[in-house]
């Protein structure tokens, strides 16, 4: 990097951490952003809170209470242990952690949450996720010609944006924020080719696929595509520049030094999408038109909110500076990239909101058209951010020179630009206030609501009129129009998180105490949401239900007990109503039921089944008096076997069914050596257990050959050790693990160790020191 590239990185460095920190004061005296009473108010912590608890209206944050923090702290006290978490036994009856993306486990600034407690950690996330994507940005519009001031500037519109900001603490947002890296890398590769250029690229393609969230990756992917296409197809560049065949030849290695170094991540996830077995078919629509408004509305505090925008989904305001200044891109003297960033904003806009030739072409490109393109406001962003800094930089040297013709033109650009925006902030104030999905009305806020668009889009236009009239010239015109765009975004993006102390986060409650305190290995389940999904990972409680893409077997084995297709939460009617064994074959000793529904009162209806074993407020605690062992053993004479999946899962929910003397098999595994001819029933027991996280470790005594039933999610990659040797693992009962044993005592070792991720970590080590060494090489 040289002298000039670190002097816009370091005061880069340096604003941005400071708008951070303003934005954030609250991280200052240890609070943490998490909305914290999105958890207390479940029936858990009635007793703890009080009965009277105000959620106000707020953004869309389920996802960082259901899965986002809980898989952090997940990670956290596995790696604190000793241990790689590859699988997760907290829910759904056990479920691959090293193949879901969007754990992100190989991500590398998801290091932080292996070395520091997870409240800290993710607060740093925070501040580090809006400084890199701001910092990129800056050293992004420097590469393209954009001058000093106006490269910071850019990494202040991209770094507090209103897409960056909504989405903080999502895969989407780790995803994203390398895109200006990829543009980047592929200006230095054409500009200075060599093997640090090629290693660079290779890192900027492969750190939003580590990053965990597939869709946005491949938005990234398709736009830095579009730009290596875009350079190698334009005639010019630098001196020295490569030749179009050697260009695109380093780039080429360049890509699949990438595919190298995400193997460790995308094999298991290859893995996991085919267990999944879901196709592209689904059709997320465009978004409506009335959401233009995103760009002129600086409200985040609820979804939708004050201009009628669902918020994180489509917040996009990029600062009312941005959109002014955009335009006069087209005046700077590299008029090549400039034109490549309007085509990219206005091809994203046609594939956000449905309409034109491109919104065509996309839904008819596989893959493209199966995902939620709306998220491609982040490229828009983006662009505006790079152009605004181009726009400025034209500003600042074309029209110093006193050209009319060009200030004339600019004139016009921003003119252009300054009545659809009026316009549309005034169509948004004269539909009044949106509701909120809970049907209340927003109150307007004086620094967020539309009349305060309307206030910062006039204050805008003065300051761009300023400059292109000559009263504010040079370095004085630089530093206002840095300083406004600092204040705009800055004030549009507070508020936007509630923050918590870290005690506060995920609290104890008298109801996760008496479910801790019973350690035999078995599960719990939340009736009709008694709690939240996944709220057990962070009590140490094993579930069969969760909240994550469930696996195929499991998704249809739940439906049993859930509403079809969703796995969050059983029901207690549903429960009730099933006369078969399906819940106690999952080892589901408690049932969590709350009287604010009926659901306890279901389940007090059958006493016969269901014993009540804890009352707190509106919650009871019901004990499955039916309940069967984690594992347990079925005689060699009760293996029925059933080739077709329907027919197993149809025998599975049968009322005559038994998994304590039947077992289910799609065939009939090698008998063991000392197989008696008779149908004798001969079982055994379980005389030890004891579970981690990629293994279990069993003691049993079998007093004839059978077959060993672990309840746990069959998935590829566990492996069964009898007595230190292999044995073949067999899929039993239609979805869980089994293992055939011979009578006797034994020692029983279950391993998760995917072979996809070992041929992964190979790829991956075996990329990462290529690019080490192209480092090490000059250019």
């Amino acid at each position: 990097m040289n002298s000039d590239y670190r002097w816009i990185a370091k005061r880069s460095f340096l604003l941005l951490t400071a708008l951070a920190l303003i934005n954030s004061w609250p991280m200052l005296s240890g609070r943490v952003p998490f909305p914290a009473a999105m958890v207390t108010q479940f029936p858990p912590w009635e007793t703890v809170r009080g009965p009277n608890l105000h959620i106000p209206p707020r953004n869309e944050l389920g996802d960082l209470v259901t899965e986002l923090y809980p898989w952090k702290a997940f990670t956290h006290r596995a790696i604190a242990s000793g241990t790689l978490p590859l699988w997760n036994a907290y829910l759904l009856l056990g479920a691959p952690f090293v193949g879901d993306l969007q754990t992100a486990l190989f991500y590398p600034p998801h290091l932080l949450y292996a070395l520091l407690p997870t409240p800290l950690a993710w607060s740093l996330s925070f501040l580090l996720r809006a400084v890199l994507a701001g910092l990129l940005a800056s050293l992004l519009a420097r590469a393209l010609g954009a001058n000093r001031t106006a490269s910071i500037g850019a990494g202040v519109v991209f770094g507090f944006c209103g897409w960056v900001t909504a989405f903080q603490a999502r895969p989407h947002l780790d995803t994203s924020l390398w895109l200006p890296l990829i543009f980047l890398s592929i200006d230095r590769l054409q500009r200075r080719p060599g093997g640090a250029a090629v290693a660079l690229v290779a890192a900027a393609f492969a750190l939003p696929v580590l990053a965990g969230q597939p869709e946005n990756a491949a938005h990234t992917t398709i736009a830095g595509l579009a730009f290596f296409a875009y350079r190698l197809a334009m005639p010019g560049g630098a001196p020295g520049a490569p030749g179009r065949a050697r260009f695109a030849a380093l780039f080429g290695a360049a890509g699949f030094l990438a595919m190298g170094l995400a193997a460790v991540q995308m094999l298991p996830a290859l893995e996991w999408i085919g267990q999944l077995q879901r196709g592209f078919h689904m059709h997320f629509g465009p978004k409506p038109l009335h959401e233009l408004a995103t760009f002129l509305s600086r409200d985040l505090r609820a979804s939708p909110n004050s201009a009628g925008v669902q918020i994180p989904e489509s917040a996009g305001y990029a600062g009312m500076l941005a959109l002014l200044v955009a335009p006069l891109a087209l005046l700077h003297r590299n008029r090549r990239d400039a034109i490549f960033f309007v085509v990219l904003v206005a091809c994203a806009l046609q594939i956000v909101y449905g309409h034109g030739p491109i919104y065509w072409l996309a839904e008819r490109t596989p893959v493209l058209k199966a995902i939620p393109n709306g998220r491609l406001l982040v490229v828009i962003d983006l662009g505006l951010a790079v152009l605004a800094a181009m726009g400025l930089t034209a500003l600042a040297d074309r029209l110093e020179a006193g050209d009319r013709r060009t200030r004339e033109i600019a004139w016009l650009l921003s003119g252009a630009a300054l009545v659809p925006a009026a316009l549309g902030i005034a169509l948004v104030i004269a539909r009044g206030q949106a509701p909120t999905t809970a049907g209340a009305r927003l109150p307007v806020s004086i620094l967020q609501g539309p009349p305060s668009s309307a206030v910062v889009l006039f204050a805008a236009a003065l300051l761009v009129g300023l400059g292109l009239s000559g009263r504010l010239r040079g370095g004085r015109f630089a530093a206002a129009a840095l300083a406004f765009t600092a204040v705009d975004l800055v004030t549009a993006s507070r508020g936007a998180f509630p923050f918590a102390r870290p005690g506060e986060i995920f609290p104890p409650a008298p109801t996760f105490d008496f479910l801790a305190r019973d350690r035999s290995p078995h599960r719990v389940a939340s009736t009709d949401l008694t709690w939240g999904s996944n709220f057990e990972i962070m009590y140490g409680l094993r579930s069969a239900t969760g909240y994550t893409v469930p696996l195929r077997r499991a998704r249809r084995l739940l439906s049993t007990l859930g509403p079809e297709g969703d796995a969050t939460s059983f029901q207690a009617g549903q429960i009730v109503a099933s006369n078969n064994r399906v819940l106690d074959l999952m080892s589901v000793k408690y049932l969590a039921a709350n009287t604010w529904n009926g659901s306890a009162e279901t389940l007090a209806s059958r006493p016969g089944r269901f014993r009540l074993a804890f009352s707190d407020g509106s919650v009871r605690i019901f004990e499955n008096l039916r309940v069967l062992p984690r594992a347990f053993l079925v005689p060699a004479a009760g293996i029925r076997v059933l080739p077709d999946e329907d027919s197993q899962l149809a025998r599975l929910r049968a009322s005559d069914f038994d998994p304590a003397t039947e077992v289910i098999l799609p065939d009939r595994p090698v008998p063991p050596r000392d197989a008696p001819g008779s149908e004798a029933l001969r079982g055994g027991e379980v005389t030890g257990f004891e579970e981690r996280i990629n293994d279990a470790r069993l003691r049993i005594r079998a007093d004839g050959p059978g077959i060993l039933v672990l309840s746990q999610m069959h998935y590829p990659g566990w492996k069964a050790l009898i007595d230190g040797r292999a044995s073949p693992v067999l899929r039993v009962d239609y979805a869980f693990l089994g293992v055939a044993v011979e009578a006797g005592t034994h020692d029983v070792r279950w391993v998760f160790a995917p072979g996809t991720l070992r041929i992964g970590a190979l790829l991956s080590g075996a990329a990462l020191i290529a690019c080490l060494a192209l480092c090490r090489k000059r250019g």
